[in-house]
């Protein structure tokens, strides 16, 4: 039943009906107030009816004081006849003769403010009485509040908010907060039941206990959301068969999670604890149910099965299976960044199934990757759709995501079963990282792997277009970005430049994937990427050291300088220092000698890396007014497991030089350990025989060396293959 009128129109019905009503041509209507809740209801009535409102400070006598012709409200804020004074106050007999008299309260007003037809007015009075002031302090709050403007609530709503100290559904009260501060004596665990039942809440008609109350409570919701999902709802006892109306009305615990300021507290109550289990166990697919996200028991049935899929080797399955769940219990994002009707992105039950997806992604990827080898394995490796740098990018992503199924309840069967699905799955990418090098050396071995192929060292000539037209360009240099990572990087500079303002100019970004030079090493990679003659760069062998040469002269980092200086290019490793040029080539070499550095949690630095390196490079395309911008990188590296050493191999006597991967020398020949590349393998620019290592697990000893996982200098793709970022204005 809803209120049919606000209090201050309740108070000038009552008003007019007692003006109407008097005998003399100028009434005075005396309100007494008792608790003084109605003066500034009294003051919009009175104001809305156009007639005066006298109130009396201090004494009612004071309202006789400075008298006024016609129609009018003497309002005072106390009881007729106070307990704390003594004798018979018979304050305005005139009053009550030639007006009339009203002692009305607050909580008698309400009942006004319901049609009287409808009313049930034990029932309302009941709900708003107490003899307790500070509680009646609050009932007349609510009422107040909910009375006085907007939707008028129904008398279920009144209650409950009284009840619950403001909440209107009674359910959602239960179901979030559990019996809380609310009052244990009969009558209110009466009037509690009456709402609860009242929402269909049958589950409580015979209880008494408030904790019995509470738990059948949350297992009616749970039940009620399972049998929304598809469960059977003759599976329950009758009195938890709650079945929501239609396709498109929410169960309530699915209303909650789109309210609640606390999701996380509702995930851990309801999928920490098994509320149906034989339920569950008698279904035949728990993945029917999947959609609803409440029952520890269906977590785990559903974990398990996931599992089982897992170990069966359909991955593929378990991959949708993952997301599908993971996806469930995100929830939806609104415009302000909020999820609602779940838990959102940082509940460890959403992360643990994020990582399900991730782990059956990369055990999807490392089954099937040889299935599509050729002869091409730049191809292999680099290709948007299908390559294999996926992979690479699945294992970052798997060891940056941690451990969250530490953060779930111990009975939980993550908690046994996905660190061991993590080890396993980084041995495995081992073994695949030894099958791509095998198939290297078979390729290079093969003879001329690369000729076709973009060289890093052509990049001034074959860019030069862009680079030589006049235009405002930027060169962001930066050391050491895998494919994964730089395709990671292009997408964030892609949803950056889609945010800019309306009346910024567009920016086009693309990608191309070029070869770096061989060895894989900083020295060479960015000796290469300066302006010149093609045919006047190369890399060769100079009283036994291994040199990059541009015009026989050794490119030194102060001599890259000067030869992108003497292009018209002002060089700058500073972020804020020296973009006043209309050519830039900023250098960022913060991973330079990673290797000789132990650096822990290294996969969340490079992930973070490329954060950063987009707000930094977005920044600078968005600030300056540059046509052309290109982002480069001089190699990409191998990063192994953290509980993987490579094999250390002393250099051999014929090599008179050397680095992490690779050797190089006169007398370095097919004998010598790792890959020759020689004459031969027709690079172009090399002019020295060297072998690098195509083995991940294998390196030179060197002095000093202190991070064995992470190295560059050889010969997997992860090493060489790049990706090229251009992003263009219009």
């Amino acid at each position: 039943m809803q209120a049919s009128k606000s209090l201050p129109e309740a108070a000038k019905d009552t008003i007019r009906r007692k003006f109407d009503g008097a005998e003399s041509e100028d009434p005075i209507v005396l309100w007494w107030d008792d608790g003084n809740y109605l003066e500034d209801i009294l003051q919009q009535a009175c104001s809305e009816l156009g007639v005066p409102l006298k109130t009396a400070e201090k004494t009612p006598l004071e309202l006789r004081s400075d008298p006024v012709d016609g129609e009018q409200v003497w309002y005072v804020p106390h009881v007729k006849e106070p307990a704390d004074r003594e004798g018979d106050y018979d304050w305005f007999r005139d009053v009550q003769h030639t007006g009339s008299e009203v002692e009305m309260s607050i909580e008698d007003l309400t009942v006004h403010a319901f049609e009287r037809g409808q009313l049930d007015a034990w029932k309302l009075k009941n709900a708003t009485e107490s003899d307790d002031p500070q509680q009646r302090r609050e009932i007349a709050r609510i009422l107040h509040e909910q009375l006085t403007g907007g939707q008028l609530p129904t008398l279920e709503q009144l209650q409950t908010q009284i009840v619950t100290g403001g909440y209107t559904d009674p359910v959602a009260f239960v179901l979030e907060n559990g019996w809380a501060d609310i009052d244990d004596d009969p009558q209110t665990i009466d009037q509690m039941k009456d709402l609860l039942t009242s929402e269909g809440v049958d589950a409580v008609a015979d209880e008494t206990d408030p904790t019995v109350i509470e738990t059948q409570t949350r297992r009616w919701a749970v039940a009620e959301w399972l049998i929304h999902a598809g469960a059977d709802a003759d599976r329950f006892p009758s009195e938890f068969r709650a079945e929501t109306a239609g396709a498109h009305d929410l169960p309530e615990l699915k209303s909650l999670l789109n309210n609640t300021t606390s999701p996380d507290l509702i995930a851990d109550r309801y999928l920490g604890e098994a509320m149906w289990p034989d339920v569950i166990d008698s279904i035949d697919d728990p993945w029917e149910l999947s959609s609803c996200i409440v029952d520890a028991a269906l977590e785990r049935r559903l974990w398990k099965e996931w599992h089982a899929s897992f170990d069966a080797g359909d991955y593929k399955e378990c991959l949708d299976r993952a997301e599908e769940r993971y996806e469930t219990l995100l929830g939806s994002e609104d415009r302000h960044g909020n999820y609602r009707g779940a838990f959102g992105p940082d509940s460890p039950w959403t992360q643990t199934w994020e990582q399900a997806a991730e782990v059956a992604r990369l055990a999807h990827q490392l089954d099937t990757w040889d299935e599509r080898v050729n002869d091409d394995v730049v191809s292999l490796y680099a290709d948007d759709d299908d390559g294999t740098w996926q992979i690479d990018n699945a294992v970052l992503n798997l060891v940056v995501s941690g451990e969250p199924e530490t953060d779930l309840p111990g009975d939980h069967p993550a908690t046994e079963t996905l660190n061991d699905l993590r080890t396993q799955l980084q041995s495995d990418y081992v073994d695949y990282l030894e099958d791509l090098g095998d198939l290297v050396t078979e390729t290079v071995e093969a003879g001329a792997p690369f000729v076709d192929e973009d060289h890093a060292y052509q990049f001034f000539t074959k860019e030069s277009d862009g680079l030589e037209s006049g235009q405002t360009v930027a060169l962001f240099v930066i050391d050491a970005l895998r494919l994964d990572l730089a395709r990671r990087l292009a997408d964030e500079l892609r949803e950056y430049v889609a945010t800019l303002p309306a009346d910024a100019p567009e920016f086009a970004v693309e990608e191309s994937v070029w070869l770096g030079t061989l060895p894989s090493e900083t020295e060479f990679g960015k000796a290469a990427l300066t302006p010149g003659e093609v045919q006047m760069f190369d890399i060769s062998l100079v009283d036994g050291e291994l040199l990059p040469l541009r015009n026989n002269r050794k490119v030194t980092p102060n001599r890259r300088n000067s030869l992108l200086d003497g292009d018209g290019w002002t060089v700058t490793r500073e972020q804020d220092d020296g973009w006043q040029s209309t050519r830039v080539a900023y250098f960022k070499n913060d991973l330079d000698n990673i290797g000789e550095t132990e650096l822990s949690d290294l996969e969340a630095m490079l992930a973070q890396r490329v954060d950063s390196l987009a707000e930094f490079i977005g920044t600078k395309i968005e600030q300056g007014e540059w046509d052309q911008a290109y982002v480069l990188t001089d190699h990409g590296f191998v990063l192994l497991p953290d509980d993987v050493t490579p094999e250390k191999i002393s250099r051999p006597s014929e090599a008179s030089d050397s680095g992490r991967r690779w050797i190089a020398g006169e007398d370095v020949d097919e004998d010598s350990p790792g890959v020759l590349l020689d004459a031969s393998t027709r690079l172009g620019y090399l002019d020295a025989n060297v072998s690098a290592f195509a083995s991940p697990l294998k390196r030179i000893s060197k002095q000093g060396v202190g991070d064995a996982r992470f190295y560059h200098g050889g010969l997997l793709p992860q090493e060489f293959v790049l990706d090229f970022i251009s992003i263009t204005q219009g």
